[in-house]
């Protein structure tokens, strides 16, 4: 199979996220708590990664949190003994990713989110009959940029691995406040303050002309903390497939499970941060012209754990273009 054959059994296969997050020419890393989705669009998963040029995918992502979850269970917010009561987040990100293939192993790219976030909690009185005290923030800011260096092996007839590592840079603001100056916590805050270490690792295979499989496990654990706060670990793994019909356009399904570890230091919540999560995620990609496709995607959980009682999403959409040029 030669690699443009290859390429046009995997170029539809998109998804998200990752990283990261915050999150993604990696996985789309970030948390769900103040999310971006965990799907993966990352070029060498599509099969183009031997055509030396660059690559530009835009994504629109939107997930609301509005259930509370403790354990893996959903819960009413009378069963909340919690200072705060959580009631929503809502999440609409664009995400912008430029990747230069500079031959036909090595590339580079970086992924740059404008993250517009939303979010609702009331503060509950220590005196009963006292008010409550309901707080709003309205975000819209630039996110932590990620930078990452990809080496794609040759071609193993029809199957194809690489390695990527980078870092997550602190361009994200850490402190912003609400129109009353009650700063966000900073799992709401667009950017860690922290630097990220990225490590991912991906598979290929071709089955046919027309079917592809794919792998993807990546790592992002904070190298330093900042301002008394050190994001917990994120670990991210991706399986999908994607099928390709005549008439150009191809259906695609991942399965994406990510686990991010508790936060640390003074000003972050042990208790109430750090979960699993397992989605589904079925998707359509459609030929504009030439090498420019438009995808879309719905994220469904399967499974959901956290820790303490945190909000999380029923499902979250993902729409986006990309071009190779």
């Amino acid at each position: 199979m030669t690699h443009q054959f290859a390429r046009r059994a995997a170029a539809p296969a998109f998804a998200t996220l990752a990283l990261a997050a915050a999150g993604a020419g990696s996985p789309a890393f970030a948390s769900c708590g103040a999310a971006s989705c965990t799907l993966t669009t990352d070029r060498f998963v599509q099969g183009s990664w031997d055509s030396p040029g660059f690559y530009l995918d835009l994504r629109a992502e939107y997930l609301r949190q509005d259930q509370l979850f403790s354990g893996s269970h959903k819960i009413g917010a009378d069963q909340v003994n919690e200072e705060t009561l959580e009631r929503e987040t809502i999440n609409r990100n664009l995400v912008a990713t430029l990747d230069w293939a500079f031959g036909s192993n090595w590339a580079a790219s970086v992924r740059v989110p404008y993250l517009d976030r939303r979010h609702v909690h009331d503060v509950l009185p220590d005196t009963p009959g006292d008010p409550v005290v309901t707080e709003r923030w309205n975000i819209r800011r630039l996110g932590d940029v990620q930078v990452v260096g990809r080496y794609q092996l040759p071609l193993q007839d029809t199957t194809a691995y690489s390695i990527s590592g980078g870092v997550k840079l602190p361009t994200g603001s850490h402190t912003v406040a609400n129109e009353d100056g009650a700063v966000a916590e900073r799992s709401l805050q667009p950017g860690t303050g922290t630097t990220d270490l990225i490590v991912s690792a991906s598979a290929r295979h071709a089955l046919t002309g027309r079917d592809a499989l794919f792998a993807q496990a990546g790592v992002m654990v904070a190298l330093n903390s900042r301002d008394s706060f050190r994001p917990g670990h994120r670990i991210d793994f991706a399986l999908g497939g994607v099928h390709q019909f005549e008439s150009g356009w191809s259906a695609a399904l991942q399965l994406n499970v990510s686990h991010r570890g508790r936060d640390s230091g003074a000003a972050a919540e042990p208790d109430l941060s750090g979960s699993t999560s397992v989605q589904l995620s079925p998707g359509v990609n459609v030929a504009l012209s030439g090498a420019t496709h438009l995808y879309g995607f719905v994220q469904v959980p399967i499974y959901q754990h956290v820790n303490g009682v945190q909000l999380v999403p029923r499902w979250s959409m993902v729409v986006g273009v990309n071009t190779l040029f």
